[in-house]
């Protein structure tokens, strides 16, 4: 599901009935607290993130800390002055755009970041990516990737977070959705020659799908590993089975991914 129909949902769902949005960023956040937040985690602040990330550029910083509070209009109007006078739309992408959203990441997987953040920086991000591609022409990806919740899970949060994060972050994103056959998932990833797939579930009875798409995956596309995730899922499960990496956090399946397209394989990260 595209970043910007998941936001509008959960703004309305927010708007309609707060209960329900409570509830579903508990869900969300579970995807991470399970096993994936580690109590004694080193945080970082948002300004040394901020230092690290953004450009010493004015003009270009401006522009990340507007992708960072999810300033969409803001973002729209410095990305397309920026773009008047000359500025390469490919260096605005790499070094005034995506450095919002990576701070923005990060925070979320420290934890100091919630779903609807992530959700409204990713869609200010993309207002100004739209700019740059109607100037450049199409903006190549890094690569394409399939985003399921194993087969009898409905929980799709979780799952959703992650696709956003590896859209933000250059990839191209198959979203097959929730409560996805093992078969379907392999079926899909022949077809649409994806480099890797990334596979969830909180829930513990569901977790064998993601083992049948391993090995599904291992027979017929032996070089597209499964990167697996959600509250259910364990770096000890994962290493019971082949042809899968386990991925605590969305911002360490997209590094997984980067590593995957230079051809690392999934041997490598046991």
């Amino acid at each position: 599901m595209r970043s910007d129909i998941v936001f509008e949902k959960i703004e309305t769902i927010r708007l309609t009935n707060p209960k329900r949005y409570e509830a579903l960023i508990k869900e969300g956040m579970s995807y991470e607290q399970g096993e994936c937040r580690e109590a004694d985690k080193k945080t970082t602040t948002l300004k040394s993130l901020e230092e690290s990330h953004f450009s010493k550029d004015a003009a270009y910083s401006s522009i990340s800390k507007a992708v960072l509070e999810g300033r969409k209009a803001d973002v729209v109007r410095q990305t397309k002055d920026m773009i008047s006078k000359g500025k390469d739309p490919v260096d605005l992408v790499s070094n005034a755009l995506m450095p919002g959203i990576q701070v923005q990441c990060e925070m979320y997987d420290q934890g100091n970041a919630y779903v609807p953040e992530i959700l409204m920086s990713n869609a200010a991000m993309l207002g100004g990516i739209e700019l740059c591609q109607e100037k450049l022409g199409d903006i190549p990806m890094k690569g394409k990737v399939i985003s399921f919740v194993a087969e009898g899970d409905l929980h799709d949060i979780g799952k959703n977070i992650v696709a956003a994060i590896m859209r933000a972050n250059g990839y191209q994103v198959v979203d097959m959705g929730r409560d996805v056959p093992a078969s379907k998932v392999a079926e899909t990833a022949e077809k649409e020659k994806v480099h890797m797939v990334c596979g969830s579930t909180l829930m513990s009875t569901t977790k064998p799908g993601l083992v049948e798409t391993a090995k599904l995956l291992e027979k017929k596309l032996p070089k597209v590993p499964v990167a697996c995730g959600g509250a259910a899922v364990s770096e000890h499960f994962v290493g019971t089975f082949d042809n899968a990496i386990y991925t605590k956090s969305p911002l360490i399946t997209v590094n997984t991914a980067n590593e995957v397209i230079k051809g690392k394989k999934w041997k490598d990260f046991r």
